[in-house]
């Protein structure tokens, strides 16, 4: 049971962390005198470190998830203090990049070896990942507003952060988690990178999970901007709509195998793809409160079951080889990790309010490749 807690809550410390840079980033800009664009570049070094850290994902498949996992843990720990001391840009930017590269060692160590542990009922053990990821991504705004209500500074809270995560390496050490396949069993590391770059529809799911992938921290990041210096809300009331996104993405992780049912994932993936694609814009755009809370409650719901439905569909196709794939999708899915400084390249230039169309933009995407594929 110790060792089902630590593999299915990974996720929830990842996305606990990974929202304090978005959620912190106005008082990150102020204090370290930033533009967005430079603001948006710190977001983008946190996913940009995963060019390194696929390295630790292919590892997966051939070396101790264990001492991946805790050392991964570690060097990820110590980000997270390096980030709340940090006084300077490029500080700040080593730090997030050398955070995203650890995050694949510690989160990949542990899910390839759920992978493994779970077979069959792998759906459901990612779901269940993914419900505690979603409490994870809850718990991050809470902790941020509550620290500021006490008079903890966002460097407090990263430093508190970084002690924690040390804490979890230390669990993760104690437990014994399922080895790599034997060697027969499994492709060697260069047959199963070239083995999944060879397999088309693959590419195809990892377009689109990068793009969906578009669709996390920096967009919650940016609508709180949005809504407190375009729409003149309170930070409290700004935060609202982004709460919600996550509350439906618990729902939608909780409850998803009462939502899918039998229903193959093509038709899963369709169906959500299309609520995602109109519940977004209404999210940003409607002009009374409680119908974008509405919105962005659908949006979260509806993508917890995409992306889970998805990733299922990933990590089962090639068993034995689930880092391999899991690294060769998530490299192909980088090709929009720019995709914030994008934004705030255009916010500085335009306004917020062309900053977070863009991000409208993405579900409508994602909805026509959904739409085109003629895969199973």
């Amino acid at each position: 049971m110790s060792l089902v807690a630590a593999l299915i809550l990974v996720r929830f410390v990842d996305e606990w962390a990974t929202f304090l840079p978005a959620g912190a980033l106005e008082p990150i800009r102020r204090e370290i005198g930033l533009t967005y664009a430079q603001a948006a570049a710190i977001l983008v070094a946190l996913p940009a470190g995963g060019i390194l850290g696929n390295v630790f994902v292919v590892a997966a498949d051939h070396v101790s998830r264990r001492w991946l996992a805790s050392l991964g843990a570690v060097a990820y720990a110590l980000s997270l203090i390096a980030f709340g001391l940090a006084h300077t840009l490029p500080t700040l930017l080593a730090a997030a990049f050398v955070w995203g590269a650890a995050s694949d060692a510690f989160i990949h160590g542990c899910e390839v070896a759920l992978v493994d542990l779970a077979e069959d009922g792998l759906p459901r053990a990612l779901a269940r990942m993914n419900a505690w990821a979603a409490v994870g991504d809850l718990l991050g705004p809470l902790t941020l507003a509550l620290c500021a209500l006490v008079g903890i500074s966002w460097r407090g809270v990263f430093l508190g952060g970084g002690v924690a995560v040390l804490g979890y390496a230390a669990w993760i050490a104690s437990q014994r988690l399922p080895p790599p396949h034997p060697p027969e069993k499994r492709a060697s590391v260069a047959g199963g990178i070239l083995a999944t770059l060879r397999d088309r529809r693959l590419m195809f799911l990892g377009v689109v999970l990068g793009l969906y992938g578009l669709l996390d921290e920096p967009l919650a990041g940016f609508t709180i901007a949005y809504l407190e210096r375009v729409r003149g809300l309170s930070p409290t009331l700004a935060a609202l709509p982004v709460e919600a996104i996550l509350v439906g993405g618990m729902v939608g992780f909780g409850a998803f195998e009462r939502i899918v049912g039998g229903r193959a994932a093509r038709s899963t993936l369709r169906i959500a793809a299309v609520l995602m694609a109109l519940a977004l814009p209404a999210m940003l755009f409607l002009p009374n409160l409680p119908l974008e809370i509405a919105a962005a409650f659908a949006f979260g719901a509806a993508g917890a079951v995409f992306y889970t439905s998805l990733n299922a569909v990933v990590l089962a196709a090639r068993p034995g080889r689930a880092g391999a794939t899991s690294a060769v999708v998530s490299s192909v899915g980088m090709i929009g990790m720019g995709f914030p400084a994008l934004v705030g390249w255009v916010a500085d230039a335009h306004g917020l309010t062309a900053g977070v169309a863009l991000y409208a933009a993405i579900p409508l995407i994602v909805l026509a490749l959904i739409a085109a594929d003629r895969g199973g």
